[in-house]
């Protein structure tokens, strides 16, 4: 379901097209000129019918606001510390972490003129866990669900030993997080009712590359909030040089369209280098 803004911005949007691409008519019967009698027949000007122009096709994917809605704040994120070795821990740094991103998107989405809503929480979420969107597959790491706004987060699959190693585990829980929050900036801004539709319409490899435009999208999104926060969370050295994705080989050649997305979209440190949509299929693989 969509924010009650997102439909009264439809609803502006459609008055706006139709008062700015509209001549106003009028009963053109009672604007004639009376006839003067037994001398000339003065007859009605002969209205001509304006049709409104077609909605803009796919508006909230090619043409959202978002796209020109400025920077992501940079947040001050007050993180837990300790090591991710079970679920309690790991679901508490994940929401802690959502707190960040609430912060960090909520300007961009209210100058935006959209309404923000937060997602509902953080929820582990094994292989086999049933979520309000079907059961958790064993090779998902993470979800989105729409219906009730919640994060789904395969925990295990990040667990590491040793505490030399938490922090890759700490990465890469704040870039899965990053990454299905991305999916709910789409669900906020019409993005995903949009991409709905058009994933429906395609077929085959097309309908793969819609997905591929929209699993883009939202790593970028979550590109472009390390980006903005690469002071306040100290992204330097090693993190640096993989944008908060530590494990990727970025110079892997299918890993080249990848690289290019996330780097436009650290380096703007916000979403104008994020629009996938208009984007050929080849440069959206590699998600």
């Amino acid at each position: 379901m969509r924010p009650a803004t997102l439909l009264g911005l439809a609803g502006l949007l459609v008055a706006v097209v139709l008062v700015g691409g509209c001549t106003r008519q009028v009963d053109d019967t009672r604007m004639a000129p009376t006839a003067t009698p037994a001398t000339v027949s003065v007859r009605a000007p002969v209205g001509r019918m304006v049709q409104a122009p077609e909605p803009v096709k796919d508006k909230f994917l090619l043409y959202n606001q978002l796209y020109r809605s400025g920077q992501i704040a940079a947040v001050r994120c007050s993180l837990p510390d300790a090591q991710l070795v079970n679920e309690r821990a790991m679901i508490r740094y994940a929401t802690a972490f959502v707190a960040c991103l609430d912060r960090a998107w909520e300007p961009v989405i209210t100058r935006a003129g959209f309404d923000f809503v937060r997602p509902s929480a953080v929820f582990a979420a094994p292989p086999g866990t049933r979520t309000a969107c079907g059961e958790m597959e064993k090779d998902v790491y993470g979800m989105y669900c729409q219906d009730n706004r919640g994060i789904y987060f395969n925990w295990p699959e990040y667990v590491v030993e040793g505490s030399y190693d938490q922090k890759d585990a700490e990465n890469s829980v704040q870039w899965l997080i990053g990454h299905e929050y991305g999916h709910h900036v789409q669900w906020l801004t019409g993005i995903a009712d949009q991409y709905g539709e058009r994933y429906w319409a395609a077929r085959g490899a097309a309908r793969q590359a819609e997905e591929n435009r929209s699993e883009m999208q939202a790593h970028c999104f979550a590109a472009a909030v390390f980006g903005a926060n690469r002071e306040t969370l100290r992204i330097r050295g090693e993190r640096l040089a993989h944008y908060g994705h530590p494990g990727y080989d970025r110079h892997a050649a299918d890993m080249v369209n990848f690289d290019r997305w996330m780097r436009q979209a650290f380096e703007a440190r916000g979403p104008a280098g994020c629009n996938t949509w208009p984007a050929p299929a080849k440069q959206v693989s590699g998600v």
